[in-house]
């Protein structure tokens, strides 16, 4: 009886092997997220969040860049706050160098979300024919 349940845990911890093994060969891009925001105190930790939870849900990699337009309320100092705390937040001041990001992460998969009013004009915003 022993040497069964010896043979049962020792079949048991070959498949997890297995599995792990077949998971770290299965490694995905990780997401790039810009987010273009301009006075989002409101809802930019509840984006930020959000995007967190999911990443860690399916099992992917995230690194969040928060581009801000000019806010004069409250949105960086709580961008800020949850950088501190994660790597892969990093925030930046303005939103010259989104251009230069979405060159930068041409082979990954890049998520441009923008949080601000469209009366705002950018020439990052025009399409490229």
């Amino acid at each position: 009886m022993v040497i069964g349940l010896i043979w049962i845990m020792g079949i048991y911890g070959l498949c997890a092997l297995l599995v792990l093994g077949l998971h770290r060969l299965q490694q995905k891009k990780p997401i790039h997220v810009a987010l273009v925001t301009l006075n989002n105190q409101t809802q930019i930790e509840w984006y930020l969040r959000s995007f967190l939870w999911v990443s860690v849900l399916r099992g992917r990699s995230i690194y969040l860049t928060v581009f801000d337009a000019g806010s004069t309320d409250e949105t960086l100092a709580i961008v800020t706050k949850l950088a501190l705390d994660r790597d892969n937040i990093k925030v930046e001041t303005s939103t010259d160098g989104v251009s230069t990001y979405m060159n930068q992460h041409g082979e990954d998969a890049v998520i441009v979300l923008q949080l601000m009013n469209q009366s705002k004009e950018a020439s990052w915003l025009k399409p490229h024919l």
